[in-house]
């Protein structure tokens, strides 16, 4: 006896959807700054997107927030867990949040619009609460291996790079314990 499922998949190319901006973040985000978030996002994404699934599972504290199809609605800032390089990258990782992981991913939503300035180049989200839209929550495993994925393209670039410029094994070995170490010690 085997068990079949012919159901349809998504088919998302989720390294495409990290990489480029959509049409709405394409229109408020520079290309610089895109690459420089997606950097960022690299470095801390894992714990951004373990935070968000720990808020999914816990429905709001306050009454006015709680759904079904939100978890715990929590200001941009409370989504970044504390550590000593997210407490140094903070002002930046609430951009990753908003630019990325609201526009570009729409995994968080907000509970009330943000005030945009009348300048039109500051989103102010000091009194908005953001919530993990929960329908969206099968998608962080395709996140995360995203993350895996550039983490093993920069060691391998890394290990390659110093290989070719010294034509030393150890070194590109040890260049390779240095990449995973600096991986790790972000997440201090």
């Amino acid at each position: 006896m085997k068990v079949i499922d012919k159901t349809e998949t998504p088919r998302v190319n989720y390294l495409k959807i990290f990489a480029f901006r959509n049409d709405e973040t394409r229109a408020i985000v520079g290309i610089f700054r895109w690459v420089f978030l997606s950097f960022l996002e690299v470095l801390f994404g894992d714990e951004l997107l373990e935070n968000l699934v720990t808020t999914a599972s816990v429905k709001s504290l306050n009454k006015r927030y709680v759904s079904d199809s939100h978890g715990n609605a929590l200001h941009l800032s409370h989504h970044i867990p504390d550590g000593i390089f997210n407490n140094m990258a903070r002002m930046w990782l609430i951009e990753v949040l908003y630019f990325k992981y609201y526009l570009q991913y729409t995994l968080i939503e907000p509970m009330e619009e943000p005030e945009i300035q009348k300048s039109g180049v500051v989103v102010d989200c000091t009194h908005v609460r953001f919530a993990v839209f929960k329908p969206k929550l099968w998608q962080i495993i395709s996140f995360r291996r995203v993350y895996i994925l550039c983490w093993l393209i920069i060691n391998l670039a890394v290990d390659l790079s110093v290989y070719l410029v010294s034509n030393n094994i150890t070194l590109a070995v040890l260049s390779a314990v240095v990449v995973e170490a600096v991986r790790r010690l972000f997440k201090v």
